[in-house]
């Protein structure tokens, strides 16, 4: 059979801006890839909208040329999935989707265009619906997925989590050898350690998706992986939830990466700040093994708030943290949450002060988004905060809803306001120039590396994302 998974992008504009996270990231699909390596009997091919754009002729081509297409759906992409689906169905070609997004809400197998939805983790449930669609079998003991049958639709039981990680084929890391993906321009690879995560941060679907319960790969086959990437890219990201619940095996892998000698590359991880303070020698070994950026959750300065949402930091420990990592050189991609329930607008002035502050490198600055399964989700639909019902805007740069404290068009500004404080406002405390001084220490000579690609990239697309939020206000 001939299989064409799809990659599909975020519509171009949302009603009041632009979606503009994608503009920074451009990561190889690692969900495709891993879902292609299950069927290797088949004639399997990646389409990547997100890489590249195609004219609805082309995808259409493309479409009608295949016998299934899988889409993989993040809720900002669901009514693109949808419209690559009715394509499909014009040319008479199976649809499934996979990801996050069916995942959360299992209703989308509702939707006519949609023939079968795969819910949690795919590896062992795709390939066993591929096999019984070749064969025009039953679908009905395939646990874990979703389907229409003569006008009714059928949930079949949950498949239980995938225990054993290291069994997994590797990824199919060919079918997107040719693209040139890009991570704040410097190339890109990506990789995964592990699934899950073991807390309960009530704004994130992650531990819905995973039932919260943490899987990991032994150091060894995360070891196999990296040997396996491609050796001409700068950045190698774990992809992991939060890749340092267990600092133990964390430096167990960066012993591993030193041993085979692949600490040249520049490595990127999410973690938390409370594994960072608790262990300033696995820090170390992560320096030594070639880390060169931690992604890591501020949320808010209050820790009120961080209480709330069930973070389990404290604020001393974000500031020891960052302490920590920029001592080694290592950067920091932090995020902070606008419009935390309980927080006004001086409040979220004050966070945004902190993160400058603190001297973060990157920030994102996201409206509190209610993910469908989340405790977030189930208190936004009893008390009416949600006031954007079209899942296309939940993109993490459009607020989509209000707080007891804050209406969305506050929260908007609010985000404005911080990427432009952040980034933009002011020469002389401008984000290269406040910026400068830490970069000229001697860890940091290995960001010089990445400043042509930085400058060509990331810093015009922020100014253009920020004034293209500014002007869709007006």
């Amino acid at each position: 059979m001939k299989i064409l998974l799809i990659n599909p992008t975020n519509p171009e504009k949302s009603k009041k801006g632009v979606i503009g996270l994608e503009r920074f990231i451009k990561a190889p699909p690692l969900g495709l890839m891993s879902i292609a390596a299950t069927v290797p009997e088949h004639d399997v091919e990646i389409l990547d909208l997100k890489y590249r754009k195609q004219s609805a002729w082309r995808i259409s081509k493309k479409i009608a040329s295949a016998d299934v297409i899988g889409v993989t759906n993040l809720t900002p992409s669901t009514s693109t999935t949808g419209e690559i689906c009715k394509i499909a169905k014009e040319h008479d070609v199976t649809t499934i989707v996979g990801g996050y997004q069916p995942t959360l809400v299992p209703e989308t197998i509702e939707k006519p265009e949609i023939d079968y939805i795969v819910r949690g983790e795919g590896e062992i449930t795709f390939p066993a619906l591929i096999k019984a669609i070749e064969q025009g079998s039953s679908v009905k003991d395939i646990l874990g997925i979703s389907y229409s049958q003569n006008g009714s639709v059928y949930h079949n039981e949950d498949r239980p989590l995938i225990e054993d990680l290291d069994v997994l084929p590797f990824p199919n890391r060919t079918l997107v050898k040719n693209n040139y993906y890009t991570y704040m321009g410097a190339s890109v690879d990506v990789l995964e350690s592990a699934r899950g995560c073991t807390h309960n941060c009530y704004f994130c679907c992650v531990t819905k998706f995973h039932h919260r319960q943490w899987r990991r790969k032994s150091p060894e086959r995360v070891i196999q992986e990296l040997l396996q990437m491609n050796k001409r890219r700068y950045w190698h990201i774990f992809y992991d939830s939060s890749f340092t619940l267990n600092m133990k095996r964390v430096g167990r892998i960066c012993d591993l990466i030193i041993e085979h000698g692949l600490q040249r590359k520049w490595y990127s991880a999410q973690g938390r700040v409370d594994d960072v303070v608790k262990n300033p020698d696995v820090v170390d070994k992560m320096q030594n093994a070639g880390f060169k950026m931690l992604l890591i959750g501020i949320e808010s300065v209050y820790q009120k708030s961080l209480d709330q949402i069930g973070k389990k930091i404290t604020i001393e420990q974000i500031k020891k943290a960052v302490k920590m990592l920029h001592d080694r050189g290592i950067t920091i991609f932090g995020s902070i949450i606008i419009g935390n329930i309980g927080e006004n607008k001086e409040d979220v002035l004050n966070t945004i002060k902190f993160a400058k502050d603190l001297d973060i490198d990157i920030m994102q600055f996201t409206p509190l988004t209610p993910y469908p399964q989340t405790k977030l989700y189930e208190e936004a639909i009893e008390k009416g905060w949600i006031k954007e019902p079209d899942f296309d805007q939940w993109n993490l740069c459009d607020p989509i809803m209000a707080t007891p404290d804050l209406s969305i068009d506050e929260i908007r500004d609010l985000v404005i306001e911080a990427y432009q404080s952040f980034y933009l406002r002011g020469f002389f405390n401008g984000f290269l120039l406040r910026k400068l001084p830490q970069f000229l220490k001697p860890q940091f000579l290995w960001f010089w590396r990445m400043v042509p690609g930085f400058l060509a990239n990331a810093l015009p697309n922020m100014g253009a994302f920020v004034r293209e939020l500014s002007r869709s206000t007006k």
